[in-house]
């Protein structure tokens, strides 16, 4: 089975490969391998057509990514190359139609006109709805949301192909932080000799946050899928913060309900993101005592008691200041564990002259706290975004190794 991807960008404006990726990770979650994938300008239909035309004798589906700013008819073209005509489709129209109800919008009829004989794939979070047409070999057209094509993937093209091929795929998750692709791409591969090759992976990193796919067919022993975890694990031990697809937010405040315990945080560089992560879960007002965003020198002493004569020494940026933010949140009975960060983001450094993405990430609790220093690169986007991932990482690490 080959796949091939056709996704149609304004490369013009802020291009980037999030699109393809997740539809990528998505069909590599369900053990499909995209093997070929080109990008296109929304303006170029002969472009287009000339790509089609080299991919249908070669492969067996092939899924275009539609983009509204797309200008010409690409439902039409793939009806001719089908040999159909276009026309409404009564159950798109029922999916738009409740979707506008839901919303209050109106409109987005013209998404209801699909191929003859085509099979429509709901699009719950808009108007445009994709569909599934068999040839002699199947095209998929979805539109190019990440955020829409994702549920419509895992529920119905997935499924689809899985009955299709009559081969189910079994998947196994874990979550790294901190690990580099040039660390983990040799363990994956030696992992996949150790499976004779009946493995696929898929790694995705976002802000130091890895999440790693292993996909195997139900005719694959599951010995072989167990000496492949094995030998990753035994790798990445220490990184590996969770077996199932959590995000660190989740994994935190799981392990905080576990053993009952309530976090605070005090940030400065991260202005509130790592304490905002946490709070979007669900339930996070059982395990949150309080979030300070101490930007200044001012609030860092009025509100964390941080000392005059440590930011005179040792400046906002230090392991010092670090230490004693955390410090003074765990003077409040409430907070059993306490994060503070500091650091500096840029794109300039302050008047320390300290080097951009100098930060340092303080998690303790009575027993003790802990700094890590850490230089962190990118832009300044990058680099709070890190930041923040890392300080969930290592609230989560403290409360793992048992020192509440």
């Amino acid at each position: 089975m080959k796949t091939a991807l056709i996704s149609f960008r304004d490369i013009q404006l802020n291009y980037s490969a999030g699109a393809e990726e997740s539809l990528v990770w998505a069909f590599n979650a369900g053990g499909i391998r995209v093997d070929d994938i080109t990008v296109l300008s929304v303006k170029d239909d002969l472009g287009f057509g000339k790509r089609f035309g080299e991919l249908e004798p070669i492969y067996d589906n092939i899924v275009i990514l539609c983009s509204d700013e797309t200008t010409f008819d690409v439902k039409g073209f793939i009806a001719k190359k089908l040999g159909v005509g276009l026309a409404e489709n009564a159950n798109a129209r029922k999916f738009i139609e409740e979707y506008n109800e839901r919303t209050g919008k109106t409109g987005g009829s013209e998404y209801a006109l699909l191929p003859e004989g085509s099979t429509v794939i709901p699009n719950f979070s808009g108007v445009f709805q994709g569909f599934l047409a068999e040839g002699d070999y199947t095209v998929t057209l979805l539109p190019n949301e990440p955020e829409a094509f994702g549920a419509m993937c895992a529920n119905y093209i997935l499924p689809y192909f899985e009955k299709k091929y009559k081969t189910r795929y079994d998947k196994i998750t874990l979550k790294l932080f901190g690990v580099k692709k040039s660390e983990l791409e040799p363990v994956l591969r030696e992992a996949k000799k150790l499976a004779k090759n009946k493995i696929e992976y898929n790694a995705e990193y976002t802000y130091g946050d890895v999440r790693l796919n292993l996909v195997y067919d139900n005719n694959t022993p599951k010995m072989l899928a167990d000496d492949a975890v094995r030998h990753i694990v035994s790798a990445f031990r220490d990184r590996i913060y969770a077996e199932e697809d959590f995000t660190l937010e989740k994994c935190l405040f799981n392990l905080l309900s576990l053993h009952k315990k309530k976090i605070s945080f005090a940030e400065s560089f991260t202005a509130g993101r790592v304490a905002a992560a946490l709070i979007s879960v669900a339930g996070a007002s059982g395990v949150v005592n309080e979030g300070v965003t101490a930007y200044s020198n001012h609030a860092k002493m009025k509100r964390l008691k941080v000392k005059e004569e440590t930011l005179k020494q040792f400046g906002a940026v230090s392991s010092q200041t670090a230490f004693q933010m955390a410090a003074g949140l765990l003077e409040d009975a409430e907070t059993d564990v306490a994060v503070s960060t500091t650091g500096i983001a840029g794109p300039k450094s302050d008047d320390t002259k300290k080097p951009v993405g100098l930060a340092f990430i303080a998690v303790g609790g009575r027993s003790g706290v802990h700094v890590h220093k850490m230089n962190f690169s990118g832009d300044r986007e990058e680099i709070t975004e890190t930041a923040k991932n890392t300080a969930l990482y290592y609230a989560i690490a403290y409360i793992r190794e048992g020192e509440l």
